[in-house]
């Protein structure tokens, strides 16, 4: 129960957080640019998203050893290994939700539509990198004592906990990130299940169960090559901004 507790409290900063993040940064940054991505910029803001993040998951895993007053090895270990499933899960997730969506425009014939060219799927090494430093900064503020100090401790970390835990006080809101929080939690253990399986299965040399053909692939192929043709010549559809949309995240056009 300890351990379920901390999987939805760190769901419920997740959730918190990602709102902060669309309402403070995002939404400016947007309008501020027109809507128009800027790479450099963007990679700029996923790297303090996700260090920022990183910091928070660090944090809360000491607050709730504190909390709980915590000194068993095994209890504490156990709370650390349990952060850094989460984290590792909710980035991977991101990463993999972009690639599915360069693998659907691309078997769709869409390329076009979305901006897709042969430097695309190379410009995702360098969300992985960011990924990769992410997870490194957790693992080092649990390995090195003083770096986790300084991390908790830094004035962005403190005023987004202060932040996170205001909102979740009050009354109304407690509620409904309440409800996003639960189906966060929820959604992260599909993935972990997934991701289980799928390293289950290539450790084990086995191949993951093929979904089905629809009857109708072909035919709805060649409709959307036609279509495609068709609309090169039309306004191309941002990837970054018009599809890739977090589960916990507030759609702009629903505002």
């Amino acid at each position: 129960m300890l351990f379920l507790e901390f999987i939805f409290t760190l769901s419920i900063v997740y959730v918190i957080f990602n709102f902060i993040w669309w309402l403070l940064i995002k939404t400016p940054v947007n309008l501020l640019t027109s809507f128009k991505i800027i790479k450099e910029l963007r990679y700029i803001l996923i790297g303090i998203k996700y260090f920022i993040l990183s910091n928070l998951t660090y944090s809360n895993c000491l607050i709730h050893i504190q909390k709980n007053t915590l000194s068993n090895f095994i209890d504490i270990s156990i709370i650390y290994v349990l952060g850094a499933i989460f984290l590792s899960l909710y980035l991977f997730s991101k990463l993999n939700k972009k690639k599915s969506i360069l693998n659907f425009a691309t078997n769709l014939g869409m390329q076009s539509k979305f901006k897709i060219n042969p430097t695309t799927n190379s410009e995702l090494k360098y969300e992985k990198h960011i990924l990769g430093i992410s997870i490194v900064i957790f693992t080092a503020c649990i390995s090195i004592p003083k770096f986790g100090e300084i991390i908790y401790q830094n004035p962005i970390n403190i005023w987004f906990i202060n932040r996170i835990q205001g909102l979740y006080l009050d009354p109304i809101l407690k509620g409904i990130f309440g409800i996003f929080g639960f189906f966060f939690m929820v959604s992260t253990f599909l993935k972990g299940i997934v991701t289980i399986s799928n390293f289950r299965n290539k450790i084990f040399g086995m191949k993951n169960k093929k979904v089905k053909k629809n009857p109708l692939e072909q035919m709805m192929n060649n409709f959307n090559k036609t279509a495609s043709q068709q609309n090169s010549k039309s306004e191309k559809v941002d990837l970054d901004e018009d599809l890739y949309v977090d589960f916990e995240e507030i759609d702009d056009n629903e505002k």
